[in-house]
């Protein structure tokens, strides 16, 4: 597996400076975000820096907007504005050549009543499909993330299973944060176990992409120097069951503490085989 970062968890500086500074200290895994601020900085320029980068061996993947956006919502004109700018983040990462692209589920806080979440469930396979099939045909992959709270359409991991069975093109990003926080919100009293058993349940050649923060267990904190996820048994459980992509770390402690801290850390944790 190889290790790196996103860029979307820098919030005072431009990307292409963060970009310089993972690279300075020698992580070749990034994970672009199309999405504010850091989109509108994503010009032909930009695209063309990256490409560089990748000719020098530089691997990116790609999260798609998830800010003001909502495949599935009950309103077409919402669902319309969604499906575009993601397919717009699909074409950057066609030209840059990011695999995959990580897509948020859509999501309906009308959650408890049974027919808008059936209604607004049907909408979001739709677009799920399309966006899968616009990928597809441009060669890229789509990662879904689960996302822990309970309006969003893929808030489990094991619920993968359904959309794969609808749409076999598509393919899971494991958020670790947010898998630990639905075992949490669970009772669950082994979490890290049962998320391994998740991943069984998913299947390791269906998970393409993995997201890596901590937190302790109450919200999304996204930290990574501490919390109370045991990452070093997570991550071995993913090297032993023979999940070799990218491993992508999404933590505000990157900014606050330096990519240093991140390192140390990371080498503390990671299976001796893991890419950094």
């Amino acid at each position: 597996m190889q290790f790196g970062i996103s860029t979307f968890f820098y919030t005072r500086k431009p990307v292409r400076e963060v970009i310089r500074e993972a690279l300075s200290a020698g992580i070749t895994a990034i994970e672009l975000m199309y999405d504010l601020p850091q989109a509108g900085q994503m010009d032909s320029s930009f695209i063309d820096t990256m490409c560089a980068y990748k000719e020098q061996g530089v691997v990116f993947s790609m999260h798609a907007p998830f800010l003001e956006v909502n495949l599935g919502s009950f309103f077409k004109e919402i669902r319309d504005f969604s499906l575009k700018r993601i397919k717009k983040a699909i074409d950057v990462a066609c030209r840059i050549g990011c695999d995959p692209i990580v897509l948020h589920p859509g999501y309906t806080f009308m959650y408890k009543i049974e027919d808008i979440w059936l209604t607004t469930y049907d909408y979001f396979i739709e677009d799920l499909h399309e966006i899968v099939h616009y990928g597809t045909e441009r060669d890229l992959r789509i990662g879904l993330e689960n996302v822990y709270i309970p309006h969003f359409f893929f808030s489990s991991p094991t619920q993968f299973k359904q959309f794969h069975s609808l749409i076999p093109g598509v393919h899971c990003t494991l958020d670790i944060g947010h898998a630990f926080l639905t075992k949490r919100l669970k009772g669950e009293q082994d979490p890290e176990g049962a998320m391994l058993n998740d991943i069984d349940e998913i299947g390791i050649d269906n998970i393409i992409h993995v997201h890596i923060h901590n937190n302790n267990g109450l919200r999304d904190d996204h930290l990574f120097l501490t919390g109370q996820i045991d990452l070093r048994r997570i991550l071995q459980g993913l090297s032993e069951r023979g999940y070799n992509g990218k491993v992508i770390i999404e933590s505000y402690d990157m900014e606050e503490h330096g990519i240093d801290r991140i390192i140390e850390k990371l080498k503390s944790i990671a299976p001796c085989h893991g890419k950094i």
